[in-house]
């Protein structure tokens, strides 16, 4: 994908929102796009993930897959946590706290996402404050947002 088309894509991401075309396009250096089947694993729970995702076009589940008897807590099904697409992002966790993955990432539809490595975005988060400023509230606000409407989901699933 080239720059213009890129830089279009990229400042049309939540988690981008009010960054300038100067700075996209210092984001853009770093950027990597990445191709994906249906039915790829993207992200294995456990997994040390070194980047974030965001989803260009198609589509993810992000769940917790069947855990076999060499765990300490088996898991006899999968938990589907999420459905994300066109916009979305994964990774973001990891990115954060420097943890092993929470879940899984299994591509639903084929799609294309831009690939962001840990190292590359903390580069530039570290060089250029007012990038992280923004880029850590809008991934905060969406996180928040999630949360919500997990909250919002326990709340229908267990009202008494």
């Amino acid at each position: 994908m080239g720059e213009t088309n890129t830089l279009k894509v990229l400042s049309g991401f939540e988690i981008f929102k009010g960054i300038t075309e100067a700075d996209l396009k210092v984001l853009h250096a770093k950027c990597q796009g990445v191709k994906f089947k249906e039915s790829e694993i993207l992200m294995k729970e456990g997994q040390i993930s070194s980047a974030i995702y965001i989803i260009i076009n198609g589509r993810v589940e992000i769940c917790l897959p069947e855990q076999g008897e060499k765990v300490k807590y088996k898991r006899p099904t999968k938990v589907k946590l999420a459905t994300e697409s066109e916009g979305d992002f994964f990774g973001e966790y990891s990115f954060i706290d420097s943890q092993p993955a929470s879940a899984s990432v299994v591509a639903t539809q084929a799609g294309e996402l831009i690939k962001i490595t840990k190292n590359n975005l903390d580069n530039i988060l570290e060089n250029n404050d007012h990038i992280a400023k923004i880029v850590y509230l809008n991934i905060l606000k969406i996180l928040v947002r999630r949360l919500r409407h997990i909250n919002k989901e326990y709340d229908e699933i267990y009202i008494l």
